[in-house]
């Protein structure tokens, strides 16, 4: 649970509790990795006598909120919003592979991680500026795999993109890459690109959501396509995650099978005056229904991160957030949970 809504400087942010140092040319990347590595090897020492956790059989799934990783100049936090001089808080395209090997080789070296997935957020990145003048954004939600005994054939980890830039993400819909023909990210090259959004690796199939796709159900789009192309039921889908700043779990764009889980973290705090805490949300799928019967927030539990920015974004909304008392840090189930729970 962080706030990632409103622009923040990277602060000053040092390796802690065993993490090792990452180290990437961008100095405000490098602070916000650091800090998620911090909070990664926190996590696991905070809950490392939780129910399941050291149990191979059961997977350890941790989520950030979308825009975890967005650069943030002094003029954008003094403003409260993003601005088009800095692509809106982009960094260059390339630093989304250098950011994704960074964390990779942090958790994936680290016996703390065995069984554990890991959606890192989402970083904003731009496209080198063409003779147009055409801004091109990406918002890229970062995926990985911590050790396996033996990992299959699929990726260690996906770089997936958000497929639909919202109103409140600050720059126009036609900004973004996909809209632009020219470009390989563009849905008129690549019209089946929302396939990526299906993950399959641990004998699972996982659909990824960044925010607005989830309410745009691309998800359930794409399951749909595969089942139109193979037959009924040729893809059903074991979890759902979403990654967001501004999105609850909708109904209608849950995929999965029945009595299986979607999971939601959210960084949307804004309205100054108020600043409330993000939300999460973990679900089952009732397909009876369509709904789906979100799980009482008494089934988990809270832990605070240290009140330092090697941990916490303390400069949040100019550090109205932390004034008014709003907490960061980790809900965690207080038991293991059935990967499908069978009526």
């Amino acid at each position: 649970m962080v706030p990632t809504f409103y622009p923040t400087l990277p602060g000053n942010v040092q390796p802690q509790g065993g993490a090792p140092l990452i180290t990437l040319a961008d100095p405000d990347l490098q602070a916000r990795a650091q800090r998620l590595v911090n909070v990664l090897y926190w996590t696991a020492e905070q809950y490392k006598n939780q129910d399941g956790m050291t149990d191979p059989q059961t997977l350890k799934v941790f989520i950030c909120p979308e825009f975890y990783f967005r650069k943030a100049t002094v003029e954008e936090v003094r403003s409260g919003g993003f601005l088009p001089s800095t692509s809106f808080g982009s960094y260059p395209e390339e630093a989304r592979y250098q950011l994704a090997e960074a964390i990779y080789q942090a958790v994936f070296t680290s016996p703390l991680f065995k069984h554990w997935t890991i959606v890192a957020g989402s970083i904003c990145s731009a496209l080198p500026v063409g003779p147009t003048g055409r801004m091109n954004l990406l918002n890229t939600a970062i995926m990985l795999r911590g050790q396996r005994p033996a990992l299959d054939a699929s990726v260690p980890y996906i770089l997936m993109e958000k497929h639909y830039i919202s109103d409140i993400d600050g720059p126009a819909k036609r900004a973004h890459a996909n809209r632009d023909p020219t470009t390989v990210y563009s849905f008129r090259l690549n019209p089946d690109q929302f396939l990526d959004n299906l993950i399959y690796w641990d004998d699972m199939k996982v659909g990824l959501e960044v925010c607005l796709d989830h309410n745009k159900q691309v998800v359930r789009n794409a399951v749909n396509l595969i089942d139109q192309t193979l037959g009924p039921g040729a893809c059903v889908l074991d979890m759902q995650l979403v990654t967001s700043c501004g999105m609850s779990i909708v109904d209608q764009a849950v995929a999965i099978a029945d009595g299986a889980l979607i999971m939601l973290t959210d960084g949307m705090s804004h309205l100054v005056d108020r600043l409330p805490e993000p939300i999460f949300q973990v679900g089952r799928y009732d397909a009876a229904s369509g709904r789906t019967n979100l799980l009482d927030s008494d089934l988990f539990e809270f832990s605070e991160l240290p009140g330092n920015p090697s941990y916490q974004v303390l400069d949040y909304a100019q550090g109205r957030y932390v004034a008014k008392g709003r907490r960061q840090g980790v809900w965690a189930s207080e038991s293991r949970l059935a990967l499908i729970e069978q009526a």
